[in-house]
Order: structure tokens, then C-alpha cells, then sequence
């Protein structure tokens, strides 16, 4: 089967042998109005980013249950982040509540997570379920929520830090915020450069982020604005990497994020209303050298500069009476898409199309709790593509707390879609204006259980059933919906405090596909273990322990293999060296291990990450 991402594959003359696909602590929280009636989230705070040292978001996504994080071709490869099973591009990224999938490109609207430097990164939220009741298209198997850092009221302070490894790359940022009562405004930017030891692969990155944050009597204003440059070199997916690419010629790209965002609303009282307004811009230019011919046939090279733009508003007002806390609300969403490109048959096709299109909805949840014990959850959503296809979509959960303090039974099932992606739509060699949206059902019922203040336990079994995927017909020579894939599984997720001065976390998923063809890039195990230490105030030890267990994957030179599961383990030490000056250090792969999490691609063996922070005032 080749879901929307390999339709790049598909033009390229691979998908219709190649099953390409597509699309501090971590804490379990409870999402939204719903509380534990709703999907158990989990957050990564920017206690646990700080102590990574993360090239890329990939990094700490991937210590989540249920979630498969990983680079498709070293720091300058894309990105595959698949949750429970799911296409990348069946999951809706938001940052600050703004959506940055782009549906113009080849993926399907998968997002490239490289792109956003983790320095900025406050928190990121992920949520396992098809959560368009709330969010409308693109949430078919979760929601990855990035907050970046914003100012804090009444505090002013100048801070930076630069990081260096054995492996080459080097980081800095720089930011300053400034708080006044009741608001403050907050500057920031990084740099990121990836290096060339890893051969064929490099990645740019540069950022700048502001944010202004006001209070106007019961109502809170935020505004923010975010830049973001890449350039990377890569071989092409699919090559084989710099282990079996026969033609050595390199994948070159530049992309540009622009992101406006305004906000007002009323965070606590009996009525809260909320509106926001945004705007993004994202422009991408790739040249892809041809793919010699191995087991599957050669590839030709393509070109491609896309752009695409979305401007979306939404109000919403929230009411909460006693036993009831009801939310309503509408919106409208602008989109606009465009690409020019070539395909090189020894001549150059010209491949271009533009597509917009504007889509109205309206959504409504409820939360009631009729005992102390016991919270019912109910949400649904409406959208209606103007002169297209409208979408219902629902989810609904109960929660039971049987004792107080102890464990709570929580159960759910919801529905998503995901509108069919300008490329799938609109491509000239494969595209069909007739495709419908691809749907999703899934079902969950689990344990939750929070004693203390630091102790946490999640256990859960899931089904998702994914429908009318959007699939290449080789004989049609154009994308139908036909796919069917049906993903089960169970996940748990721990912290515990198990000393006044240490902290063990940990996360295991399971997953088990049922699919007409092999699936890549899913283990059907992968887990983490973690311990945090603090030997003395200043001094903190950490260690992680990652896994996974095999999965399939394919090149052009290799065709479909099961590539080897893999174990690593990584040390850090936190310092500070006074109020003001810190140092960390994170030794990786401490093992040595040598694995692939894409065919032709070895990780780097042990490496060593050095980095000082130093706040001014």
C-alpha cells in the first residue's frame, strides 16, 4: 500500500512496487474541558528538552508511549512521526494553538519537525486519538501541541546558551523578556548548524520569536510572531543513504515558516469567551538528484517550490454552571496552495498546480460530572468545504473514580478525518480532484492513577480503524480511495518518586497492524526508561534507556527489508555553577550501538554534547 506520502514515490516511477508511507518528566495530563473523561495526554516539559540536549523535537517525541519519532535521512532528512501506528500526516500539529500542517507538499501534509529549534520549546502535548471533534481536518490519530516560551508577568531577565558535540553540530540562542504588571514581551533567536561528519547530511537552522502578552481587565491578550529558515543537504529518501546510494549527487532544500498569531480571551469566571486570529506562510525549494535502479526501478530527479498559506479565525465562549461546563464555538479557515516543479524523463516535465480552498465550522463540547466519582464527556464538530464535502465528526468518554484517591477507569470513542491533501488533489501526473476525506475510528479504555504530587500511572488498550486512505492505482495511474488499516495495541506510562532525590519514569507501546501490506517505519515494541538524580542542589545525574524492536523498511537499491530493533543508552549531568551560569553535558549512545531507523542511514556511535547557559540578570 502507498498512503499520500509516497505519492512523491509514485511520479518517481517507486510506489507500485514500494510500500512507502506517510502519513523533564513526560507527564500524563488530562485534556481539555473533558478532565479524565476525555484521552490522557502527554507532556514534555522543557525540564526534560533541557536535559536531552535534542538536535530536533524528533528526539523527545520519541520517549512518548505510542509514538514512533525518528529522521528518515540523518539531521537533514525529514521527519517520520507516527502515533499508534498512524501516517505522519494523520497527525495535526499545532504550535500555539496555530496549525502548520501543509498540504501542498508530497508528504501529504506531514510536518518536518526539524524545523522548530528546541530551545524555544516550553512544552509539547501529544494526544493519541482522532481528535477532530475538537480540532476538525488533519487530527486522524493526534494532536502534537508545541507552546513556545512566552514572558512571564513581573520578571525581566537577558539569557543564552551555546552547546557543541563530537559530532560536530553546534547550537546558540539568545532571548530577553521583560514583565511589567499584569503583561511583558519577550525576544528570542537561535542558530542550530548540524555539521558534515554525518556524510550526506546537513541541516540549518535559524529562528526568531516574539511574543507580547497583556492583561485588559478580565481578559488576556497574546500576540505572537515566529521565523523560521532551514537549508539541509541529504541524500533522497529512498537512496539508500550514504551506505547504498549508487549516484552520490545530494538533495539540496530551503524552507521558510512565517507564523502571526492573535489572541484574546477570559481564562477563568462563570463565562468565558475566547477569539483568535493567524496567519502562516510556508515556502519550500528542493532539487532531488535521480535514484540509480537496485532491486526497484530508478527514480528520475524532480524539482519542486511550493507555497502555501492559511489564515484561520475561530471564537468560542465557555460556560460553566455548577455540574456543567459547556463549550461552543465557529470558524473559518483560508487556504492556499502552490507548487511548481520538473520531473526529468530526459526531458523536463513541467509539474505545477495551485488549489485553495475555505472551510466553516462549528463545534460544540460538555463535560458533566454527576457525582464526585463519575465525568461524561461529549464533543462534536461540523465542517463544510465551500462547494466540497462536509465532514461530522464526534467523541465521547466516561470516567470513573471508584475511591477516592485511587484509580480512575476512563473509557472513549471518537471519529477523524483529514481532507484529501492539495498533492493528492491536485498533482498533474497523479493527482484526482474526486478524492473523499480519509476517516478514522478508534476506541480506548485504560487506568489512570496521580497519588502525591510526583507519582503518575497510565495503562491503556486501544483500537483505530482507518478508512477510504488515500491509495495509488498503478493501473489507473492516479490516487483512489480504497486503503483499509486497522492498528491495536496497549501503552503504560509511569513516574514515580521513589527517594526524596530521585525520580523513575518510563513509557512501553505495543502496536499490531493489520494491513494489506507491510507498513515502514513501526515497531511493533519501542519503550524508554528514565532516572533523574539530584545528588546535591547544584548537581543533577540523569540516564535514559531507549529501545525498539524490528520493523520493515525499503530503498530503491534494497527493495522491502525488516530493518534490526536496537537498545542505547545515554548519561547527562546538570550544573550550576552559580544563580546566573550553568553547565550540562550528555554522553550518547554510551553502548556504542550501531542501528538504522532508515534503511542505508547508520546513527552515530558514541558522542559527547557540552553546553553553558548563563542569564545576565
Amino acid at each position: 500500500m502507498t498512503l499520500t506520502t509516497g505519492l512523491l514515490a509514485t511520479a518517481k516511477g517507486v510506489a507500485q512496487q514500494v510500500p512507502a508511507t506517510e502519513g523533564g518528566t513526560i507527564i500524563v495530563t488530562a485534556t481539555r474541558t473533558g478532565g479524565a473523561a476525555t484521552p490522557a495526554t502527554s507532556s514534555i516539559t522543557a525540564d526534560h528538552i533541557d536535559r536531552q540536549q535534542p538536535r530536533s523535537l524528533l528526539e523527545s517525541l520519541n520517549d512518548v508511549a505510542g509514538v514512533r519519532a525518528v529522521s528518515t535521512g540523518g539531521p537533514g532528512g525529514g521527519s517520520f512521526v507516527s502515533i499508534r501506528g498512524g501516517e505522519p500526516n494523520f497527525t495535526l500539529v499545532l504550535v500555539d494553538g496555530i496549525r502548520l500542517n501543509d498540504p501542498t507538499n508530497s508528504k501529504g501534509g506531514a510536518f518536518d519537525f526539524s524545523g522548530i529549534d528546541p530551545a524555544l520549546v516550553e512544552r509539547i502535548t501529544v494526544s493519541r486519538d482522532g481528535g477532530s471533534a475538537v480540532h476538525g481536518s488533519d487530527a486522524l490519530s493526534g494532536v502534537i501541541g508545541i507552546e513556545l516560551r512566552e514572558p512571564k508577568p513581573g520578571e525581566t531577565e537577558i539569557d543564552g546558551r551555546i552547546e557543541a558535540g563530537t559530532d560536530e553540530a553546534t547550537q546558540a540562542d539568545l532571548g530577553g523578556s521583560a514583565g511589567w504588571q499584569g503583561g511583558g514581551a519577550l525576544l528570542s533567536g537561535s542558530w542550530f548548524d548540524s555539521g558534515d561528519k554525518q556524510a550526506g547530511s546537513n541541516l540549518r537552522r535559524a529562528q526568531g520569536l516574539a511574543r507580547l502578552r497583556q492583561s485588559i481587565g478580565s481578559f488576556d491578550v497574546r500576540a505572537i510572531g515566529l521565523y523560521a529558515h532551514t537549508r539541509h543537504t541529504s541524500f533522497p529518501e529512498d537512496s539508500g543513504g550514504p551506505e547504498f546510494a549508487v549516484n552520490r549527487d545530494l538533495e539540496h532544500g530551503s524552507g521558510d515558516l512565517r507564523v502571526i498569531g492573535l489572541s484574546a480571551g477570559r481564562s477563568s469566571g462563570a463565562l468565558r469567551p475566547n477569539l483568535t486570529i493567524n496567519y502562516s506562510e510556508q515556502r519550500d525549494d528542493t532539487a532531488t538528484p535521480a535514484i540509480a535502479p537496485g532491486v526497484l526501478d530508478p527514480v528520475p530527479a524532480l524539482t519542486a517550490r511550493t507555497r502555501f498559506t492559511r489564515f484561520e479565525a475561530i471564537a468560542d465562549v465557555a460556560v460553566e454552571r455548577g455540574l456543567f461546563t459547556v463549550a461552543a464555538g465557529g470558524g473559518v479557515r483560508r487556504e492556499t496552495g502552490k507548487s511548481d516543479g520538473t520531473i526529468d524523463f530526459g526531458f523536463l516535465l513541467p509539474v505545477s498546480f495551485a488549489l485553495d480552498r475555505t472551510i466553516w465550522s462549528g463545534f460544540a463540547e460538555a463535560t458533566v460530572r454527576p457525582a464526585t466519582s463519575l465525568t461524561l464527556n461529549l464533543a462534536g464538530h461540523y465542517d463544510q468545504v465551500a462547494s466540497g464535502p462536509h465532514q461530522w465528526t464526534g467523541r465521547a468518554g466516561i470516567a470513573w473514580q471508584p475511591v477516592a484517591k485511587g484509580p480512575s477507569l476512563y473509557a472513549r470513542i471518537g471519529d477523524g478525518f483529514k481532507l484529501p491533501s492539495f498533492y493528492a488533489l491536485g498533482h498533474p501526473l497523479v493527482g484526482n480532484p474526486n478524492l473523499r476525506p480519509e476517516t478514522s475510528h478508534s476506541v480506548e479504555a485504560g487506568l489512570e492513577w496521580f497519588w502525591g504530587t510526583d507519582t503518575r500511572l497510565r495503562l491503556s488498550w486501544y483500537e483505530n480503524h482507518f478508512r477510504d486512505l488515500i491509495d495509488f492505482d498503478p493501473i489507473l495511474f492516479t490516487t483512489v480511495n480504497r486503503a483499509r488499516v486497522i492498528t491495536r495495541g496497549i501503552e503504560g506510562e509511569a513516574s514515580v518518586h521513589v527517594a526524596p532525590t530521585v525520580v523513575l519514569s518510563g513509557a512501553l507501546g505495543h502496536v499490531v497492524l493489520d494491513s494489506d501490506t507491510p507498513l515502514r517505519g513501526r515497531p511493533e515494541w519501542q519503550g524508554s526508561a528514565h532516572a533523574i538524580w539530584t545528588v546535591t542542589p547544584p548537581l543533577e545525574l540523569n540516564a535514559a534507556l531507549r529501545f525498539n524492536s524490528s520493523f520493515f523498511d525499503s530503498s530503491v537499491p534494497t527493495g522491502l527489508i525488516r530493518a534490526k530493533g536496537h537498545a542505547e543508552a545515554d548519561l547527562g549531568v546538570r550544573y550550576r555553577l552559580s544563580k546566573r551560569i550553568g553547565l550540562t553535558a550528555a554522553l550518547r549512545n554510551i553502548g556504542n550501538s550501531h542501528y538504522q531507523d532508515a534503511v542505508g542511514w547508520p546513527m552515530f556511535g558514541r558522542q559527547l554534547d557540552v553546553g553553558l547557559s548563563a542569564r545576565v540578570f
